[in-house]
């Protein structure tokens, strides 16, 4: 296999010349005036994934070049006309004779509108939301993300059906940060970017085989010439405020393309836990009350793209995609009281305060060759540079027996280096449809712990705390994927094979670590249409998860005397296999049943000390945790200014964890989740539209610990203005604080919970102005790679 895998790439720069035609035109009006600036689009009609797009000139005239012999559909569509299509065969050049537009003729009353367009798109692999110019494209990625169908975020954790075994990309390129980076970086990508974003649960084999499943966020690119930004600034209101301002620029000529985004940020981002802890030893009861304040005083994000197509079969793509935060910082505020056979025993006061500066920067560079309309190779490349710091400073004041001050600096210095690059093939052959790949990345990491006690006579650093961790990680891997469509039915099938190589160095503690495994990862995806109404669909996949880059460091990070997180340089990847049957109904009713099993997942468990009384934040492998339920899911229009989409579906969660004498732990949790979205069309005329939205879930485990119930209720309204030029949005989220978590842990000597809460129930408001040709359409841009993901 692997042998017929690699000829196939060798034959590639063997494909012949194709000899190529011009197809050109002009439109018109009934009366025979020009339309110009008319939306222009030619498709192939052998070949699905060919779409050529252009605008028409000021004369209405254009032109496709360099096409190959073939039957095409043009489609036009432009402001104040009917739609227009034709299909043609082309040969020779073509010069069309002139097409006159009949005029669109629609009288709408208030709060009347001829149709909604579905916001959910549901495909043999994939659930598509769709956020482009909706209200929530005024806010940002982490809130797009959230309100997606299926998804949670407990603590600020992404999850879907249960697990938190995610890989996020954008474009299809990973994103190398989780936990708290991964949200912090999407709260500083502008909404006005996101297009859409894609909940894959079993990604075919051209996908990283990284996470149970992949929440894949779309971004913008434009395709048709001209000019076309906008300005859009926001203003948030939680506990504390805080607000952006940024800019999107985007010019095309006829070989030449660059866009360009910039957002500042600024404000503070708080949350609060409730923590108690039960000592048994010493029959104590500790209760924490823990402010975070995130100062984010300046953090600037941007994003330059670049493309040139010398014709229409080449096109070449360079990028930089960054983000510097160099002034964020941080205070924490934790009182701690401790009470002793129910009577009050202490209290103490702990101060964290941290420097928290981080730089991100990914360079990009593709290029892409079509042989003909059903073969196409392309390379990409991509270097990250992440530079993460957190510098802590952390007093704490004991009140009983005695007044005295503890106090200690732990400075934490992270920097990683990504390298990827990966090579695509594809080929609509008259059999089946091919598609095959290689990628090869590697990434370098360097941690720095300098742990300093207060001194007599200044800080001094502690050997025993402070640590250099080393940590390199290389994968190769290449995929085969083959499709086909009989009748009825739609058939693809894939395999994708990845070699990983790990070493870890850790100082002190002194650990080596070396790992290198060989797995194969098969999907398969089989879909019946059994004829206009129902259709029926069966998919397997099977998965990887490795672990964050942060949770292979053994060292002791503390957040204060008493509590601190610590890695694990020995964790295991975890293997996920998922099997999912599902039923559609006139393509807006569908029901899937599915089953998931996952082996040695990686957990942050807290762990309590009772000898010592001290709370750790350890990561840790479970054994594994089992899924399985039915989402239902239902979009209709019951009237002209309304559309409504509904997912909802009971669940099972079982996840097993090993205790200290070596018995095995199971906890299990039957569930419910629902989703509520409702889009309301006001005026069309007058451009004002609004939404409402309601999630729930009844509740969730992980390892040990037992995940309360969460609910949210969400509002916003969109009014354009200045003939649909600006807008201005409104945004009320968590209007009662239903996303307040808590999560508990008892079982043998562990009895911990803590509620959480994220400053979820805000008001945003935001303003958003667009220059140029608003007329002009967008496509996805160039996607992330998995690597990044795991910051």
């Amino acid at each position: 296999m692997m042998r017929i895998f690699f000829s196939l790439l060798l034959l590639l720069p063997l494909a012949g010349y194709t000899q190529t035609f011009t197809l050109s035109g002009r439109i018109q009006d009934t009366k025979g005036l020009a339309v110009p600036y008319a939306n222009i689009t030619l498709k192939s009609i052998r070949d699905s994934s060919f779409k050529r797009p252009a605008i028409a000139a000021l004369d209405g005239g254009y032109k496709f070049t360099e096409l190959t012999k073939g039957s095409y559909k043009i489609l036009i569509n432009t402001v104040g006309f009917q739609p227009f299509e034709q299909a043609i065969s082309i040969e020779n050049d073509l010069n069309l004779p002139s097409i006159s537009l009949k005029d669109e003729v629609s009288q709408l009353a208030e709060v009347q509108i001829l149709a909604v367009k579905p916001t959910i798109t549901r495909k043999i692999d994939r659930v598509e939301f769709s956020v482009e110019n909706t209200a929530l494209s005024s806010s940002n990625a982490w809130e797009i993300v959230k309100r997606a169908p299926g998804i949670q975020s407990a603590g600020g954790e992404l999850s879907l059906r249960g697990s938190k075994s995610i890989l996020v990309t954008i474009n299809d390129k990973k994103v190398y940060l989780s936990g708290d980076e991964l949200k912090a970086f999407l709260e500083s990508t502008n909404g006005n970017e996101v297009k859409s974003v894609e909940i894959i649960t079993n990604p075919p084999a051209k996908y990283e085989a990284s996470g149970s499943a992949v929440i894949n966020i779309k971004l913008k690119k434009n395709l048709q010439s001209g000019y076309k930004g906008s300005v859009n600034s926001s203003y948030t209101q939680g506990i504390y405020g805080k607000g952006d301002l940024g800019t999107s620029q985007y010019f095309k000529a006829e070989k030449f393309a660059a866009s360009a985004n910039y957002t500042f940020g600024k404000g503070i981002f708080y949350n609060k836990i409730n923590e108690i802890t039960s000592y048994t030893a010493q029959q104590q009861t500790w209760y924490d009350v823990l402010s975070r304040k995130n100062y984010r005083d300046a953090e600037h994000a941007y994003r330059l793209n670049l493309e040139y197509a010398p014709d229409s079969l080449n096109t070449i793509s360079m990028g930089i995609n960054g983000a510097i935060a160099k002034k964020n910082h941080a205070l924490y505020l934790i009182p701690t009281e401790i009470y002793q056979n129910g009577q009050y025993l202490s209290r103490f006061d702990t101060r964290n305060e941290r420097f928290t500066p981080r730089s991100n920067v990914a360079y990009t560079l593709s290029f892409e060759h079509r042989f003909s309309a059903k073969e196409t190779l392309n390379f990409a490349a991509d270097l990250t540079n992440d530079d993460n710091q957190t510098d802590q400073n952390i007093s704490t004041v004991y009140y009983e027996p005695d007044l005295y001050v503890n106090q200690f600096k732990n400075n934490n210095n992270q920097k990683i280096k990504l390298f990827s690059s990966q090579m695509d093939y594809r080929n609509d052959m008259p059999l089946f449809q091919l598609e095959s790949g290689l990628k090869y990345s590697r990434v370098q990491a360097n941690n720095t712990q300098d742990f300093q006690h207060n001194l007599p006579d200044g800080f001094g650093t502690d050997p025993e705390l402070s640590n250099t961790y080393d940590y390199t990680e290389s994968v190769i891997a290449g995929y085969l994927s083959l499709s086909k469509e009989i009748k009825n039915w739609s058939l693809k099938a894939g395999l994708r094979g990845e070699h990983t190589a790990t070493f870890g160095n850790s100082v002190n503690p002194k650990e080596l670590n070396k790992q290198n495994y060989f797995n194969l990862f098969p999907t398969i995806f089989i879909q019946n249409k059994i004829n206009n109404n129902n259709t029926l669909g069966f998919s397997y996949g099977r998965r990887i998860t490795r672990p964050p880059y942060s949770y292979l460091n053994p060292s002791k990070f503390y957040f204060s005397p008493n509590s601190y997180l610590i890695g694990d340089p020995k964790l295991k990847p975890a293997f996920t296999d998922q099997i999912s049957i599902s039923y559609a109904y006139k393509g807006n009713y569908r029901m899937e049943a599915y089953y998931m099993k996952e082996k040695n997942p990686t957990i942050q468990l807290p762990y309590q000390d009772n000898a010592a009384n001290i709370l750790i934040q350890k990561v840790t492998n479970v054994p594994g945790n089992q899924y399985y339920g039915i989402d239902f899911s239902a979009s209709f229009q019951p009237a002209p200014w309304l559309a409504l989409e509904i997912q909802a579906g009971p669940n099972h969660v079982e996840s097993s964890f090993k205790l200290s004498d070596g018995s095995t732990l199971y906890n299990r949790i039957n569930a419910l989740n629902a989703n509520i979205d409702q889009q309301y069309t006001i005026s069309e005329k007058r451009g004002f539209s609004a939404g409402v939205n309601f999630s729930f879930i009844t509740g969730g485990v992980q390892g040990p610990a037992k995940i309360s119930s969460m609910s949210s209720l969400n509002f916003n309204a969109r009014k354009k203005l200045f003939n649909n030029k600006a807008e201005i949005t409104l945004m009320v989220s968590d209007v009662y604080r239903g996303e307040t978590m808590t999560v508990s842990s008892k079982y043998a000597d562990q009895n911990n919970s803590f509620t959480y809460y994220g400053d979820t129930q805000n008001i945003r408001l935001s303003f958003k102005y667009n220059l140029g040709n608003n007329a002009l359409k967008s496509k996805p841009a160039k996607e992330k790679t998995t690597e990044q993901n795991r910051l």
